[in-house]
């Protein structure tokens, strides 16, 4: 049997949500290693909806980063707990942040784990 990998810790000094114009940008610090790019696929879902959104691996400065764009009216407000899969074969993995989306325009990075959000 074949162990599936464990969640990436997302380092939260270097990983940020915010608006830019009609979109949410979501930059996410990964450990080096965890990600090869050029592109990696992001999962959105709350408790009702899931999407999927490319992400951009950016392996500059020693740090690797993935941006992922997604129009805000595709976000309803609430909570998205944000999942990476590398490619179409590999499996989902947690990336210990949601995205909280409430009103115009906050939106905010969350980290940790929590028993209701």
């Amino acid at each position: 049997m074949t162990s599936m990998p464990g969640p990436i810790a997302t380092d939260d000094l270097l990983s940020y949500a915010r608006l830019d114009g009609d979109d949410v940008r979501v930059v996410l610090g990964l450990p080096d290693g965890e990600v090869t790019g050029p592109r990696v696929l992001i999962r959105f879902q709350n408790d009702t909806e899931h999407f999927r959104a490319r992400g951009l691996v950016d392996q500059a400065s020693g740090r690797t980063t993935v941006t992922v764009r997604v129009p805000r009216t595709q976000l309803t407000d609430g909570v998205w707990h944000l999942r990476l899969r590398q490619d179409a074969e590999s499996p989902l993995r947690d990336l210990g942040a949601r995205l909280l989306v409430r009103g115009d325009p906050p939106v905010a990075l969350l980290f940790g784990k929590t028993a209701n959000v």
